[in-house]
């Protein structure tokens, strides 16, 4: 069985990307924010407010090369960041289509190309 962040199921990239955010069920405009990790089916994004589990949440990136990738995502738990007042939101991509898995592949191998090089 996995216990605790040092036997998780995937393999967390730490990343500082940029990212545009909205809550589906919320208003229509995208706050920014970073995404400071991502594994295959998910990651951990910085914004600027907490997101209640299950909260579902759009989000745009831009990855060099390749361009605009869009996710739809489950907050999975949300945590104040004290260092700066903005919080730490675990998300798991909803993988529901052919291009959803396509863009989730996309980030994982662009940040681990990335991280590689670091």
């Amino acid at each position: 069985m996995l216990e605790g962040r040092n036997k998780r199921e995937w393999i967390r990239l730490a990343v500082d990307m940029p990212a545009k955010y909205r809550i589906i069920d919320g208003p229509a405009r995208y706050e920014t924010a970073r995404m400071v990790d991502v594994h295959h089916h998910g990651g951990c994004l910085q914004c600027p407010q907490h997101l209640r589990k299950g909260e579902k949440i759009r989000i745009v990136m831009e990855i060099p090369f390749s361009g605009q990738v869009n996710f739809t995502a489950e907050s999975m738990w949300s945590i104040p960041d004290n260092a700066d007042g903005t919080y730490r939101v675990g998300m798991k991509f909803i993988i529901d289509d052919p291009q959803a898995e396509e863009n989730s592949h996309k980030l994982y191998h662009f940040c681990l190309l990335h991280h590689s090089e670091g």
